[in-house]
């Protein structure tokens, strides 16, 4: 007998996220279930160990409109790997593992870092991050509002 999980939200087309682990408290992401993997807009990026621990050193950029708005932010480096980007084209993108919330909920994800900068939206929502947690309403936006803050355990 095969036991599926149930998501437990219904999100719109756009959404806000929280990224706690790397001090943001809301961000818009474009949710997109044909990208299997979530993208962050980030620079400056590079990698370095730590006490034994591989990790990643980045900027993210918080807002289209103000390019000069941005955030440091350090992250356990998961791996590499190759994504094709919205032109088609196949680039090497450094991977991370960070929490996101969305609403009420958060839980554990892998993000690519790369360049958005002619993105509208600052982060890109994939499928395999939705996966047992939201169903997607492609004709509504924003329908969890802003992550709340109180939220601290997995959901």
């Amino acid at each position: 007998m095969s036991h599926s999980i149930e998501p437990s939200m219904i999100i719109g087309a756009c959404e806000w996220v929280g990224l706690p682990e790397l001090g943001i408290s809301r961000l818009r992401a474009r949710v997109d279930t044909g990208a299997r993997s979530c993208a962050l807009h980030a620079s400056d990026i590079e990698t370095f160990s730590e006490q034994g621990i591989d990790r990643v050193r980045f900027r993210v950029h918080m807002d289209h409109a103000d390019p000069d708005r941005w955030r440091s932010c350090i992250a356990d480096y998961v791996g590499s790997r190759s994504v094709r980007s919205s032109s088609g084209d196949r680039e090497q993108r450094l991977t991370i593992r960070t929490d996101i919330m969305i609403g009420h909920s958060r839980w554990a994800v892998d993000m690519t870092l790369t360049n958005r900068e002619k993105m509208t939206y600052r982060m890109l929502l994939g499928r395999n991050a939705m996966k047992h947690h939201a169903l997607v309403n492609p004709a509504r936006t924003f329908l969890q509002g802003k992550p709340r803050a109180e939220q601290t355990g997995p959901s």
